[in-house]
């Protein structure tokens, strides 16, 4: 019994969805490679440097990286000391806590991600030739499908605030910083919650 073997996709839709699944993956997978070409880069570079981007301050450390990258620790400072020695980022201390660093992009680590971040356009526009509804549908299987394997802890993945369980807005209203994670009790402001969080957990409806 296998999902590569035609005898048995033809009796099984299961195996032939679960295929399909694999040759998009596959189309991924080439599609950060050729990317990642472009700038003398690995996939796990780009895929750091996005991380950076687009993920909140406070939430880019070493262990979060690794788990969006799903490799160890050692493996995750491995590739953030080339991105490093590429002066794509820069590493610096905490003032009020030496034991924290900070991560953040260079002026270069910049340019290099607005040559970079349109990776996916080629599926999206797939996925635009569908309607609406079509889109819906799909967007809500895939999402089932997600968040069983990331209750199997198969994927790793972070969403922004507002959508999140822990999410209280306007705690402290009027202050630089009103709204209130009751996950890891940190103050956030209004553009720290349109950033993932790897801490992301989606509310119930």
């Amino acid at each position: 019994m296998s999902i590569f073997d035609p005898v048995y996709r033809q009796k099984n839709i299961g195996g032939q969805i679960t295929r399909t699944l694999f040759h998009i993956g596959q189309a991924v997978k080439n599609i950060f490679w050729d990317k990642s070409r472009l700038e003398h880069l690995t996939p796990a570079q780009v895929k750091s440097l996005l991380f950076i981007t687009y993920t909140r301050e406070d939430a880019i450390t070493i262990g979060n990286l690794a788990r969006y990258l799903t490799c160890t620790p050692a493996t995750a400072s491995g590739v953030i000391d080339s991105l490093e020695r590429k002066n794509l980022i820069l590493r610096s201390r905490d003032p009020e806590d030496r034991r924290r660093v900070h991560i953040s992009l260079t002026a270069e680590g910049v340019r290099v991600v607005g040559d970079i971040e349109d990776i996916g356009y080629e599926i999206e526009e797939i996925v635009r030739e569908f309607d609406p509804q079509e889109q819906k549908i799909l967007e809500k299987l895939l999402l089932a499908i997600s968040e069983k394997l990331m209750e199997k802890g198969l994927i790793f993945s972070g969403d922004i605030c507002t959508e999140c369980c822990f999410f209280k807005r306007d705690r402290h209203l009027g202050e630089l910083k009103p709204h209130y994670c009751e996950n890891l009790h940190i103050l956030l402001s209004e553009e720290e919650i349109c950033k993932e969080c790897p801490h992301f957990k989606k509310t119930l409806n």
